[in-house]
Parts: C-alpha cells; sequence; structure tokens
C-alpha cells in the first residue's frame, strides 16, 4: 500500500511540474516574422516608423529605410529560430551591397531616382523592381521616392571591390 501510494505521488508530481514549465512556454509571445524585423532595427536605431520595406532573398532580409529623407538599407540574415543583425549602408543614391564571406548573399543594387520621368531601370539588361514611397512632411505636402532594386547571383570576381564589373556599372535608365 505504502509503494502505491508512493508511486501515486510520484506520478502527481511529474504531472504536476509538466504543467508549469508548459504554462511557462506558453507565455511567452511567438513574434511574427514582421515583428522581429523591427525589434532588431529597433535595436540598431532604426524605429519601425522608418521602415519603408523589406525584400527576403535566400536567407537574407534587406530592410529599407528612411532616416531624414535619406535611403538607408539594412541586411539581415534569418536563421532557423531568430534573425542577426549583419551590416546596414546609409545615405544611399547608387550602390551594390554584397558580403563575399556571405556564400547564397546575393548582390543587390539599389539605385535612387529624383527624376521623375524615369519610367523603369536596368541592371545588367534586366528590369530591376521599382519601389516609390511617400513621407508626409505637412497636411499638404509629402515627398515621394522612388527607387530601384535587383538581386544578382553572388559572383567570384565580385570579391574584388575595386572590379570594374559590379552590376551598379552596368545600370541603364529608361524613360
Amino acid at each position: 500500500m505504502k509503494k502505491l501510494l508512493l508511486y501515486m505521488g510520484l506520478v502527481l508530481i511529474l504531472v504536476g511540474c509538466t504543467n508549469v514549465e508548459n504554462e511557462e512556454e506558453q507565455t511567452q509571445p511567438v513574434l511574427s516574422l514582421e515583428e522581429q524585423i523591427e525589434e532588431v532595427m529597433n535595436q540598431h536605431d532604426y524605429p519601425p516608423q522608418t521602415i519603408v520595406n523589406y525584400e527576403i532573398k535566400n536567407d537574407f532580409i534587406y530592410v529599407f529605410t528612411d532616416t531624414n529623407s535619406s535611403l538607408n538599407v539594412a541586411v539581415l540574415e534569418y536563421l532557423t529560430d531568430s534573425i542577426e543583425w549583419i551590416m546596414d549602408y546609409k545615405s544611399i543614391e547608387k550602390m551594390s551591397i554584397l558580403d563575399p564571406e556571405y556564400e547564397n548573399m546575393p548582390v543587390l543594387t539599389v539605385v535612387k531616382t529624383e527624376d521623375a520621368n524615369i519610367a523603369s531601370v536596368k541592371v545588367l539588361g534586366e528590369p530591376a523592381k521599382g519601389i516609390q514611397y511617400s513621407k508626409e512632411v505637412t497636411d499638404d505636402y509629402a515627398i515621394y521616392t522612388k527607387y530601384w532594386i535587383h538581386f544578382t547571383e553572388m559572383k567570384e570576381e565580385y570579391a574584388d571591390f575595386e572590379n570594374q564589373n559590379l552590376p551598379v556599372n552596368s545600370i541603364e535608365f529608361i524613360e
């Protein structure tokens, strides 16, 4: 009889401990991908209201922000259970963004255009994706910004930053 009571007590203790652990796991909120991006960006002085767009390519997230009417981009790496900061670039007008240390990181080419007559942009002969956003300055005045992005597969020759064959050097504006 004592053994039966001992076993029942042990089972009740184990079940009780299991429920406590499950309750603790359930109280931790699960963040959406967008919330995770906002959290990482905020940790690096880019508040969520500055984010204008983001693009996901391979295991990388490219987050475009506008601070003080300046186009910026941050590169984040998407891991299985987290998002990690890699780098950022500020005040972009025209550049190719890459890091040869990451094998599957594509080369991002960004071109910011002020000319309203530009209808499209080609990078390495391929069409770039056009993105436009507005920023309200006053109730009746907004600034419109247009930029173009293009992803290119990383090539060994891009590892040399002095190389003149980077995608940013092969941009064509079409009116």
